[in-house]
């Protein structure tokens, strides 16, 4: 009888080994396929290639230049427009083999528009940029009573200035520049004149003020903006475009002249116009 129960014993952990071996080969099974599946489908990324020559371009684009745009042969590209035709993404033009995007693909950048949390997608991006630089970072909009600091994030080193949310100034920060630059003259003039008049040190006027900021906006692509008082303080700031090409907000590093880097092709520098330029695209835009 013990050798019965003994046997009983073996035969059990036998069983209990096949099936942890059984078990363990499925799970290896199963990691080959994740592994597999995540590398994706190769004809749906040669695809896109396709969709983005006709998205970048503002009419129908010939065949032969599709191709090359994508990196195919004409045969090959010809044979991915079939399918992007039948499903709408692509449409032909009225000239014989030229071609642009389709319905289906407007009602899918329409959806998209919809799912954009904007402010969600700015605030992952402020606390992103100030963690790239160290330095105070906040993104602002412009409103029927000025520049309105949304959201920001204190650096890791704070002057003799406090960052605040709510409305600031428009002639004396860099965000404030931005939007004098790339909004009409009529609509911040007001904004501008007052702030002006109010400044013991000004030297200028606000049509100078805006010819001076479209020139800085125009040459950088950033503006910058240092105070003549004995705060220090410094700030650069860059526009941030929608679908339309209109300016919706505008991204700023904060800091002193001592320890804010505002030359083109700084460190600094180069980490906000790559932040401008994620949120610019991330809102459908162009950079």
């Amino acid at each position: 009888m013990a050798f019965d129960a003994c046997q009983r014993g073996k035969d059990a952990c036998a069983l209990k080994l096949v099936w942890f071996n059984d078990a363990s080969a499925m799970e290896e099974q199963q990691d080959k396929q994740e592994k597999s599946s995540r590398r994706g489908i190769q004809s749906v990324e040669i695809a896109y290639r396709l969709l983005r020559v006709l998205q970048n371009s503002a009419q129908a684009v010939p065949l032969k230049d599709i191709a090359l745009g994508a990196d195919l042969t004409p045969s090959a590209a010809n044979n991915y427009l079939v399918s992007l035709v039948r499903t709408g993404l692509a449409t032909p033009d009225d000239r014989a083999g030229y071609y642009k995007l389709g319905p289906s693909a407007l009602a899918l950048g329409m959806s998209a528009i919809r799912q954009i949390d904007g402010f969600d997608l700015l605030r992952r991006e402020v606390t992103r940029l100030r963690d790239e630089t160290s330095r105070s970072t906040a993104v602002t909009m412009w409103t029927d009573d000025g520049v309105l600091s949304l959201f920001k994030q204190d650096g890791d080193l704070r002057g003799a200035f406090e960052m605040r949310t709510g409305l600031i100034p428009l002639t004396s920060t860099a965000a404030g520049k931005v939007f004098v630059a790339c909004l009409p003259l009529s609509v911040t003039q007001p904004f501008s004149a007052e702030e002006l008049n109010e400044q013991a040190h000004a030297k200028t006027d606000p049509a100078a003020f805006h010819e001076e900021a479209v020139r800085e906006l125009e040459r950088k692509k950033y503006a910058t903006l240092h105070r003549a008082d004995m705060s220090g303080y410094a700030s650069i700031a860059a526009p941030i475009f929608d679908f339309t090409g209109q300016l919706r907000f505008a991204i700023s590093l904060v800091g002193s002249r001592t320890t804010l880097q505002t030359e083109r092709g700084s460190p600094h520098v180069t980490a906000l116009l790559e932040s401008a330029a994620r949120a610019t695209v991330a809102l459908g835009g162009t950079t």
